[in-house]
Order: C-alpha cells, then sequence, then structure tokens
C-alpha cells in the first residue's frame, strides 16, 4: 500500500486555489470553522455529508484503515448499502491552514459529487468550480 498519493494527484491537489482572502490562508484550522466551511461546500454541491474529525470513529464506521498521510477522506458506505449522508473525515493534524482545508474539502466533495472522474484533470477542474462557488457564497452579503 502506498504511503503518498500519486505525484500527479499531489500536484493537481496542491494547485487547487482557495477563494480565502489572503490574510485568511494561513490561519489556523478550527473545528467551528471547519464545519461552516463544510456546509458551504455542501451547499454549492447539493451533496449532503457529515465531516467527522475523530479518525478512530471513523475507521471503526467504515471499516477501513485511516492511513495516516491522508488528508481527508470520504466513505459513502458499502455498494450494496450506500449511506444517505456520506462521511468525510478531515485529518487536523496534516490539515493545519484554512487554505489546506478549502484544498481537502474542495477535492473530497468532489469526489462525492463526481466519484468516477477519480484524480483526472477533470476531477481537479470540479473541485475548483466548487471552490470558486464556496468563495462566491461566502463574499455574497448575509
Amino acid at each position: 500500500m502506498a504511503d503518498r498519493a500519486h505525484p500527479v494527484t499531489e500536484q493537481r491537489h496542491a494547485a487547487l486555489r482557495s477563494p480565502l482572502p489572503e490574510h485568511e490562508r494561513d490561519l489556523p484550522v478550527d473545528v467551528h470553522w471547519l464545519r461552516r466551511r463544510a456546509k458551504m461546500f455542501s451547499a454549492v454541491s447539493g451533496r449532503e455529508f457529515h465531516l467527522v474529525t475523530d479518525l478512530a470513529a471513523y475507521a471503526s464506521v467504515s471499516g477501513m484503515p485511516y492511513l495516516s498521510h491522508y488528508a481527508a477522506q470520504v466513505y459513502l458506505g458499502p455498494k450494496s448499502a450506500r449511506l444517505k449522508v456520506p462521511l468525510m473525515a478531515m485529518n487536523l493534524g496534516l490539515v493545519t491552514t484554512r487554505e489546506e482545508a478549502d484544498r481537502a474539502l474542495a477535492h473530497e466533495t468532489m469526489h462525492l459529487v463526481v466519484p468516477s472522474y477519480g484524480h483526472k484533470t477533470a476531477a481537479f477542474a470540479r473541485a475548483q468550480l466548487l471552490l470558486d462557488k464556496v468563495g462566491q457564497l461566502a463574499a455574497a452579503p448575509a
């Protein structure tokens, strides 16, 4: 089992551009901010998911080990019994800035919206579109 993502996948992931203002990108991630941001990704994607940061609980529910090099991961349930609301786990040990969180949320939300895309160029174009829509949503007056 690989202990890293494929270099092309890493490159495509790193190229995702967060819509956060520059002065916010390096701010630390706290769970309240992350949950609010996750709701925005859910809203713009039209795909509901539960966000979890307890990786042991995620592994217990999914039956899969959470690999230490994963920033985030989604679980849809077994093919024969998909979850109505999938799980998204976020490793706060690896996702320490808000910019990193945006990239991880976009990447994993893309997998929920178009799972057949895998890590193709089109998949990351979709992830960037989600980031752009979150930026528009965040910029909209309350």
